[in-house]
């Protein structure tokens, strides 16, 4: 287990926050946390991942074939 050291005023804060929530203090620490995710969990293929990301792509319409770093600045100069 770690251990981490707070000023007084602190700790009391996580302290009054935590008793609000009828959680130990070590309980509110731990909704304050993200999970971090399991060292066994599956991992993605690459087709997968892109399956994913197509799912996500939204039929827009493409740039112009004459699009230039001219068209965003031309209004900068």
């Amino acid at each position: 287990m770690q251990r981490i050291e707070l000023d007084d005023q602190t700790a009391d804060k996580l302290a009054t926050q935590a008793s609000a929530l009828g959680l130990t203090i070590a309980e509110y620490l731990k909704t304050l946390v993200p999970p971090t995710p399991h060292r066994d969990a599956p991992v993605a293929s690459l087709e997968e991942l892109e399956a994913e990301l197509d799912k996500l792509v939204l039929d827009l319409p493409t740039l112009p074939s004459d699009f230039s770093r001219a068209d965003i600045y031309n209004e900068h100069d």
